[in-house]
């Protein structure tokens, strides 16, 4: 089976990095090939300061803010999030002739956000790293687990050799 366009969800851990070079490796097989790159994070609520450097993960009752500036204050956690995936990413996509998309993208969960992005986006392949903390939901992480088993499409976990 041939991929076309896979997704890579990129928490900018050492096992998000890992699972970009794997989708970097299948993806140097073909230019047509895209890979989206994607961070989701949960900005729900308000954070303490109205400030757009206000930190969007303390929070306040978000009837108290006008939605126009909890637009903006959103739009600003999702910025500040690219430019850490692409500090992260450094130059692990150079000289990558693929189409590639590198965003951050708010959702109610993880999971959630990373299958309604494949979905959106056409994505025909999840690859994900894995944290590997403990037995069954623990080998494959709880973000693993949960969208090995919510997704529609193939997703390959791209658990890093043990060290001996």
């Amino acid at each position: 089976m041939k991929f076309s366009n896979i997704l890579v969800p990129f928490d900018k851990s050492e096992h998000a990095v890992h699972a970009l070079g794997v989708a970097r490796g299948l993806a140097e097989e073909d230019p047509a090939i895209g890979l989206h790159v994607v961070d989701i994070i949960y900005v729900s609520e308000m954070p303490p300061s109205l400030g757009l450097d206000a930190n969007p993960y303390e929070s306040m009752p978000p009837l108290a803010v006008d939605p126009d500036l909890y637009c903006k204050l959103v739009d600003a956690a999702l910025a500040r999030e690219k430019e850490g995936m692409d500090k992260a990413i450094g130059s692990l996509l150079d000289g990558l002739p693929n189409p590639v998309s590198v965003q951050a993208v708010n959702a109610m969960s993880i999971v959630d956000g990373i299958t309604d992005y494949a979905h959106e986006y056409g994505c025909d392949l999840i690859i994900m790293g894995s944290r590997g903390l403990g037995l069954l939901r623990g080998m494959l992480g709880s973000v693993s687990y949960g969208v090995l088993r919510s997704s529609e499409i193939p997703v390959l976990i791209a658990k890093e050799p043990e060290e001996k």
